[in-house]
C-alpha cells in the first residue's frame, strides 16, 4: 500500500511590527510634570502638616507672638506673673539621624491657695478664640491643666495640683529643624529701664545698685511686656522685715520666710533668697 505524501504547512506570517505609542509616553511625561508642579506649589503655599516642615527660624515669630498673648491672658489683679527668657533645647531629634532644636518660653503665675482652677479657666477664656484654649481637670478634681494651640504647631500647656500656689505656662515650638542665623545661646540683655517697684524692692535689700537684665515680649496691643531681674543680691537676715516698706500698699499674693510675691499697682514683683543671695523680679505686663 502506498502511503500518501504529506507536505509541511507553511510558516505563519510574521506578526506586524507594533506601532510605538508615542501618545502614551507623552501622557506619562505630562502627568509627571503636573505632579511635580503641584508638589512645588504645595510646599510654597499649603500650611504645614507636621512640625518638621517649618524650621526653628520660621517657628520663632509664632512662639513670640503666642508668648505675648499668653502673658496678656495670665496677667490680672490678684496674680503675680514672671516672664522667662527665650531658651533652646538641642536634646531632641527629628529622626534617629537628624538633630533638631526646641524653643520655649515660660510664664510663671503665682496665686493664692485654692485659686488654680478658677485662674486656669479665666486664662483660657482670655485667650483668642483661634487658640481653642481649654482648661481641664481629672475626675477627682485634684489635678488641673490648660492647653492651647497657637498655630504652626506652637502650643501652650500647663498642669498643676488643685491646691498649688504656682504654675508655669510653657509656650513651645516642639522639635524643629535647625536653621542658619538663629542664636541658640542668646546672651542676657541689660535692662535699660526699670519700674519703680523694682527699684524699691532692690533698695530694701541693699543700698547699692545691682546689675539688672530684661526679658521682653511684644503684647497683642502693640506694647512691650518685660521682666527685669537682679540676682546675686546680698540677702538680708529677715526677708519679710527688709521688704516691709516696699510692700506697703501692695497686694501681697504670697509670703513666706524666703519668698514674697506681690503686686505694686500693675507691676508683679517676686523677691526670694537662698544661701545668702537674693533675687528680684519685676514684671510690667501688657495691661
Amino acid at each position: 500500500m502506498t502511503v500518501p505524501a504529506y507536505h509541511p504547512a507553511p510558516p505563519p506570517p510574521a506578526a506586524p511590527r507594533p506601532r510605538r505609542r508615542w501618545w502614551l509616553t507623552g501622557v506619562v511625561v505630562t502627568w509627571a510634570l503636573v505632579l511635580t508642579g503641584l508638589g512645588v506649589w504645595s510646599v510654597r503655599n499649603d500650611p504645614p502638616t507636621v512640625p518638621e516642615q517649618r524650621d526653628i527660624a520660621a517657628a520663632l515669630p509664632v512662639l513670640q507672638r503666642a508668648t505675648g498673648v499668653t502673658l496678656a491672658a495670665a496677667d490680672a489683679a490678684g496674680r503675680v506673673v514672671t516672664l522667662g527668657e527665650l531658651s533652646f533645647d538641642r536634646d531632641c531629634a527629628l529622626t534617629p539621624v537628624r538633630e533638631g532644636v526646641e524653643a520655649t518660653r515660660e510664664i510663671t503665675v503665682r496665686v493664692q491657695p485654692g485659686q488654680v482652677p478658677g485662674t486656669l479657666e479665666a486664662i483660657a477664656r482670655a485667650m483668642p478664640a483661634g487658640y481653642a484654649a481649654k482648661a481641664r481637670h481629672n475626675e477627682a478634681r485634684t489635678r488641673y491643666g490648660l492647653r492651647a494651640d497657637a498655630g504652626e504647631f506652637v502650643g501652650v500647656d500647663t498642669t498643676a495640683d488643685a491646691d498649688a500656689t504656682v504654675f508655669t505656662l510653657l509656650v513651645s515650638t516642639g522639635c524643629r529643624p535647625l536653621a542658619d542665623g538663629v542664636d541658640l545661646d542668646p546672651a542676657p540683655v541689660a535692662a535699660t529701664e526699670v519700674p519703680p517697684a523694682f527699684t524699691a524692692a532692690l533698695r530694701a535689700l541693699q543700698p547699692t545698685a545691682a546689675e539688672a537684665t530684661a526679658s521682653e515680649v511684644s503684647c497683642p496691643n502693640g506694647g512691650i511686656a518685660r521682666t527685669v531681674t537682679a540676682d546675686e543680691v546680698i540677702a538680708p537676715a529677715d526677708l519679710g522685715r527688709a521688704l516691709r516698706g516696699a510692700v506697703a500698699g501692695a497686694v501681697v499674693v504670697q509670703s513666706d520666710p524666703h519668698m514674697w510675691a506681690y503686686r505694686a499697682g500693675t507691676v508683679s514683683v517676686v523677691v526670694s533668697d537662698s544661701e545668702g543671695r537674693a533675687r528680684v523680679d519685676a514684671t510690667t505686663g501688657c495691661r
